[in-house]
């Protein structure tokens, strides 16, 4: 009756007898309580940082989005701003060159007007002469006198 099996059963109740007397059940369960309850605030963490990052992403894709539209209508704002100075200056350049050829059918215009007047001062130049060298050859001195002051005086008029 007393053989080993009996001590090893009478120690093994000792022992547990002893791990209850000493509360180890206790301590084992508050330590898996506080395991658990370490990992239950770690996973609630997580989930708190999980949410508030997909709250930045849909943030930041929000700014992004706006952002790529306020670029895409500074690029049309940019291309209406070119095509506007392209028309401007396509215009200016037709002015330009408008004013120009005005400018130089002017000069042509005062050319040809400095032109006729030379060739009437000249023409009128010779004539003078012309009348004067006949007269002094073909009449008297008295005569060719008052002929030529009165032609004189009828050139002058004319010029």
């Amino acid at each position: 009756m007393f053989d080993s099996s009996f001590f090893v059963a009478i120690s093994f109740l000792i022992f547990v007898g002893l791990v209850i007397f000493m509360g180890l059940p206790k301590m084992i369960i508050s330590a898996l309580d506080k395991r658990s309850k370490d990992i239950q605030e770690e996973l609630d963490e997580a989930r708190n940082l999980r949410e508030e990052a997909q709250k930045l992403l849909a943030k930041e894709k929000k700014n992004l989005d706006k952002a790529e539209e306020e670029a895409k209508g500074l690029l049309e704002k940019a291309e209406q701003q070119v095509k506007d100075l392209t028309k401007k200056a396509e215009e200016d350049l037709k002015e330009d060159i408008k004013r120009k050829k005005k400018i130089a059918e002017l000069k042509i215009e005062q050319a040809q007007t400095e032109a006729i007047n030379d060739v009437r001062t000249r023409v009128a130049s010779l004539s003078y002469e012309i009348t004067k060298s006949y007269l002094s050859e073909n009449l008297d001195k008295k005569v060719s006198e008052t002929i030529l002051d009165d032609s004189i005086t009828e050139v002058k008029k004319n010029l």
